[in-house]
């Protein structure tokens, strides 16, 4: 079932508050990442002085820079030196600290989580960074846009190298384990996660956010579709 407005499942949170226990991952999901990627961008114009790439604009449904640079008419074949680079310069940049700040919610989500917290709907959020280079960060920006952060509720992963998806299957299949009365909601934006999820965790509501995602799969496992986080105010 379709969502354009998710009134009706922020209710039905709301209903069963003290059984819900709701998952979010954060890039693409409740953060929209473009304006991160963008300050990438262009700062690499001005190190590199490539002056024209400042007026390349990330829209929020792009995936990283590539397809950016390409609707800007900087193929891969005529200009790869320009992509390698930019491609290197990126992650250094993207997978940091500093740079998540830049990051900006999705329309309603900050009244949606902080809603739902007030409900006593629980709360946890469940992302492929890693701990030593987005931890703090991570922690930082929550902060800053007013969202539930305790430590206890902040899961990323213990090394950059591990696998994003097997990571979040077997984190949900702990957290199913250790909370067997709760209704497990999972947020999340890459179909790739959903449908692991989905086969492995029929249990699981999938609440698929369609921002952007990796392309290497579209969602097949039954889930609901959301485009943003906005409800009609309490």
């Amino acid at each position: 079932m379709i969502f354009e407005n998710i009134t009706h499942l922020y209710q039905e949170l709301k209903t069963n508050n003290k059984h819900s226990l709701c998952v979010f991952d954060l890039d693409s999901t409740l953060f929209n990442v473009s304006p991160r990627s963008e300050k990438i961008l262009h700062e690499f114009a001005v190190d590199r002085n490539f002056p024209e790439l400042l007026k390349i604009k990330i829209q929020m449904e792009d995936w990283g820079i590539y397809e950016a640079l390409l609707r800007a008419g900087y193929d891969k074949v005529q200009n790869e030196d320009l992509h390698q680079n930019l491609k290197k310069y990126w992650n250094e940049k993207f997978f940091s600290h500093e740079y998540i700040h830049y990051d900006t919610p999705y329309l309603g989500a900050i009244h949606f989580v902080q809603s739902l917290k007030l409900s006593g709907v629980g709360i946890k959020y469940l992302t492929g960074r890693d701990v030593f280079r987005m931890g703090q960060g991570t922690a930082e920006v929550l902060k800053k846009w007013g969202l539930p952060c305790d430590p206890a509720q902040i899961h990323l992963k213990p090394q950059k190298e591990m696998d994003d998806h097997l990571f979040k299957l077997e984190w949900l299949q702990k957290l199913a384990q250790d909370h067997p009365k709760s209704q497990i909601y999972f947020f999340e934006n890459e179909p790739v996660n959903i449908n692991l999820v989905g086969d492995h965790m029929p249990n699981v509501r999938l609440i698929y956010m369609n921002t952007t995602h990796s392309r290497r799969d579209n969602v097949r496992a039954l889930h609901t579709e959301i485009f943003n986080y906005t409800i009609e105010r309490d």
